[in-house]
């Protein structure tokens, strides 16, 4: 733990994307905002001594006990008793262990209270009568079974079917809760801190996309795309063909693989594919694909500076090509002209520069 440094929030996550997406909602002009990729990176996220401070205990897809230690393992890197604000960000359509998860953090923190929301109203995810439902929810998730294995402590999960009615319940709090919730709860406390959002930046080009979601919602989003992608079996990314490929993808190649395994080998893939087109901006769909990837890269924290469209927070990271923009989408998010859209930006950009240039 390093000295007496305290942040202002804390954010536990079980994946990467969703550590980032949820962290980037107080990335403002005057706060700092670091996200560590493991609980192992804490201390050197806490050495960056910034306001926000989330971590990723890539623990969605295993099995409970050791998803449960991975959030005892990280609640040991940092000062919980001093820090003002604490959100267990958990998946907006409750996969993973979010009950389990909780209740650890609630133990360690002392949790008076804990306000649950796993709503996303702009995505049209929305909370009423103690249901998940709406846009990706097939049918309605009755929210309070799922965390019953909570300390003994009052539970509330408010109607959220938009941004003034979780603003409402967070400016309605009192004493220190632990909040439980996605990315707009955390918009909210933010508001709730007068934290300015900094504005959009345009990506740097070359613009390149990876994709290792097997998401419905992200499968939609590559189907749209008219650009040509390049297909990875499995994982395994096939040699990078001249041309414009800027997309690849992982598909189902009917092979045995776990989703962690396959993500390894579409990281190796794509970062050989990096080191070929060189972009200066690079988008990652899915939280094991991002984490496999930044592992590949030896980057342990990453610093959010702003967010790129709803639900898609923007990193800088060092490539050994240079400066690399990162954006990084989480399987579950976006209408499924998305990707098409951003590419089209790209080409735009690309078009005005080019213009200027001549």
């Amino acid at each position: 733990m390093t000295d007496d440094f305290t942040p202002k929030v804390f954010i536990v996550a079980d994946d990467l994307t969703g550590a980032l997406d949820s962290a980037v909602a107080f990335a403002g002009a005057d706060t700092k905002v670091v996200v560590a990729r493991h609980p192992g990176a804490l201390p050197e996220a806490l050495a960056q001594r910034p306001d926000v401070l989330a971590v990723s205990t890539a623990s969605r897809e295993i099995a409970e006990a050791e998803a449960s230690a991975r959030v005892s393992e990280a609640l040991a890197a940092v000062p919980l008793a001093r820090i003002p604000v604490v959100i267990k960000k958990v998946d907006s359509r409750l996969k993973g262990h979010p009950g389990a998860e909780t209740a650890v953090l609630a133990d360690a923190m002392g949790a008076p209270e804990l306000i649950i929301s796993p709503a996303i109203p702009d995505m049209g995810r929305v909370v009423r009568d103690g249901a998940l439902q709406g846009s990706g929810v097939a049918t309605p998730i009755p929210i309070a079974p799922l965390f019953d294995d909570l300390p003994s402590c009052p539970v509330t999960c408010p109607d959220s079917e938009s941004a003034a009615q979780l603003d409402a319940a967070v400016a309605g709090a009192t004493g220190r809760p632990l909040w439980v919730g996605a990315r707009g709860l955390a918009m909210a406390l933010a508001r709730h801190l007068g934290i300015t959002a900094a504005p959009p930046p345009a990506l740097d080009l070359p613009l390149m996309i990876a994709s290792g979601s097997r998401d419905p919602v992200t499968l939609a989003q590559l189907d749209a795309l008219t650009a040509p992608v390049l297909d990875a079996p499995d994982g395994a990314v096939p040699q990078i063909p001249p041309g414009a490929i800027r997309v690849l993808s992982i598909r189902d190649g009917g092979g045995a693989l776990s989703g962690a395994e396959a993500a390894g080998r579409f990281a190796a893939g794509t970062l050989r594919a990096l080191d070929t087109l060189k972009p200066r901006a690079l988008m990652i769909c899915g939280g094991e694909t991002a984490h496999a990837i930044l592992d590949q890269m030896r980057a342990d924290s990453l610093q959010v500076t702003a967010e790129f469209r709803p639900g898609l927070p923007l990193c800088r990271i060092a490539a050994p090509w240079g400066p690399l923009q990162l954006v990084t989408k989480s399987g579950g998010f976006g209408d499924p002209g998305l990707l098409q859209e951003v590419l089209a930006e790209a080409a735009t950009e690309r078009g005005v520069r080019e213009g200027e240039g001549a």
